[in-house]
C-alpha cells in the first residue's frame, strides 16, 4: 500500500539521528567562549555610544544657541533656575545624590556636582540688570526637594543632609515647599526679593560674603569658576520658539534614573562684569598669582588615572610637573557675553577640553593639595 505523506515523514523522523548530550555540551562551551570574549567589546560600544549620543545632543544645542544669539542677540529666556527655596526669599542647590538607589533617586548627579562644587549666589542689583540685557528676564526655579520627606519637615528616610554628603553647604533641616517649576521675574530690588542661582565653585551667601572653593583636584572645568549655570528645560524659548522641538535628555541620565531626577543639558554664561568686580578680585586675591593682570590661577590638566588623583595623600608639585602634564593659566576676569557653554547633567562640557580633571593651586604654595 502506497504511504501517505504523514507517514513518510514520520518514519523519516523515526530513522534520523539527534545530538548526543557530548554534541550539546561541546557546542554550549564554545557559546560560553564566545560570548566572554565578545561581551566586553559590547560593554565598550555602549558606553560610547552613551557618550556620542551626549556629544551630539551638546552639539546640536551649541549650534540652537549660536542660531539663537546671532538672530535676537541675547539668551533664550525662562531656562530653569537648578535651587530649591527653602523659605521666603531663601535659596539652597538641590539634593546631590548619594548614588544610594534604595533610598530613592535625588535631584543632581554626585559627579555634576563634584567636577563644579556648586555653590549658591545671591544675585546683586547689577547683575540682575546685566542678566536681563542678556535675555535672561524670566526664569522657573526647579525646587525638587527630592531629598526631603513630602511635607519638607525633614530628610527622607536613608538620606543625609549634611555637607560631609553633599559636597557643599549643608542643607537646610526644613523646607517650605515651592511649587516645582515655579516662576519668577528677576528684579533688580534684590533688598527687597533676595533671589539667587547657582554657581560654580564659588558664590555670594545671603549674608553678602563670598564662599570660596578650597578643593584643589577633581574639578571638571576650571575657568567655569565664578559662573552662573541654568538649564535647557522645556519650557525655556528655545524650545517654545520652535527652534528646538523638546528638551533633550542625557542618555547617561536616563541610565541613572535611580539615583538622579534632574536631567536636563545646561547652559554656562560667561563670567558677568558685574560678578568679577572688585569685590570679588579682593576675595580670590590670596588665590592671585598676577593682581596687576586681573585674577589668574595656575592649573594642571589630569586623567583620572593619574597619580594626582588617585594619590591624594601626597601633593602635586606643579614647579617639578613629574608627570609631565599640561598646565595652564586662567583668568577669572569677566567674559565677553558669547563665550557661553554647555554641560550636560553629568557635568562635562561640550567640546571636551585637554583632560578629565583639572588640578588648580588655590592657596599658592605651588602644589595641588
Amino acid at each position: 500500500m502506497q504511504q501517505t505523506l504523514k507517514e513518510k515523514i514520520q518514519a523519516k523522523l523515526a530513522n534520523s539521528e539527534g545530538f548526543t548530550l557530548l554534541e550539546i555540551l561541546v557546542v554550549l562551551t564554545i557559546m560560553g567562549f564566545l560570548i566572554a570574549m565578545v561581551a566586553p567589546r559590547l560593554a565598550g560600544i555602549s558606553g560610547s555610544a552613551v557618550d556620542t549620543v551626549c556629544d551630539s545632543n551638546q552639539n546640536r544645542m551649541i549650534s540652537m544657541m549660536s542660531g539663537f544669539y546671532e538672530k535676537t542677540n541675547r539668551y533664550p529666556d525662562k531656562l530653569t533656575n537648578i535651587v530649591e527655596e527653602t523659605g521666603a526669599n531663601a535659596y539652597q542647590i538641590p539634593a546631590i545624590s548619594d548614588d544610594d538607589p534604595d533610598n530613592g533617586p535625588e535631584t543632581l548627579a554626585s559627579e555634576f556636582n563634584d567636577r563644579n562644587n556648586f555653590r549658591i549666589h545671591y544675585l546683586t542689583e547689577g547683575e540682575v540688570r546685566e542678566l536681563k540685557q542678556l535675555g535672561i528676564v524670566n526664569v522657573f526655579n526647579l525646587n525638587a526637594y527630592d531629598g526631603y520627606n513630602d511635607d519638607g519637615s525633614g530628610a527622607k528616610d536613608g538620606y543625609a543632609l549634611d555637607d560631609s554628603v553633599n559636597n557643599q553647604v549643608a542643607l537646610a533641616a526644613t523646607v517650605t515647599k515651592a511649587p516645582a517649576m515655579e516662576l519668577k521675574t528677576l528684579d533688580p530690588d534684590v533688598t527687597a526679593t533676595p533671589f539667587a542661582v547657582m554657581m560654580v565653585g564659588a558664590g555670594r551667601n545671603s549674608a553678602g560674603t563670598w564662599v570660596l572653593p578650597t578643593k584643589e583636584r577633581g574639578w571638571g572645568e576650571a575657568d567655569f569658576i565664578g559662573r552662573m549655570v541654568f538649564g535647557f528645560g522645556p519650557e525655556n524659548a528655545l524650545v517654545t520658539s520652535g527652534i528646538v522641538s523638546n528638551a533633550a535628555h542625557c542618555p547617561g541620565g536616563i541610565q541613572n534614573a535611580d539615583n538622579v531626577t534632574y536631567n536636563d543639558y545646561n547652559l554656562v554664561l560667561p563670567r558677568l562684569a558685574t560678578t568679577a568686580d572688585s569685590a570679588f578680585e579682593t576675595e580670590f586675591a590670596a588665590m592671585d598669582t598676577e593682581t596687576d593682570d586681573g585674577i589668574q590661577i595656575d592649573t594642571v590638566s589630569y586623567g583620572e588615572e593619574s597619580g594626582i588623583y588617585t594619590d591624594t595623600a601626597t601633593a602635586y608639585a606643579l614647579a617639578t610637573n613629574g608627570e609631565n602634564l599640561k598646565t595652564r593659566v586662567y583668568d577669572l576676569t569677566a567674559m565677553e557675553s558669547f563665550q557661553y557653554a554647555t554641560m550636560c547633567p553629568e557635568g562635562h562640557k561640550f567640546p571636551a577640553d585637554d583632560g578629565d580633571y583639572w588640578g588648580i593651586d588655590l592657596d599658592l604654595n605651588g602644589d595641588i593639595d
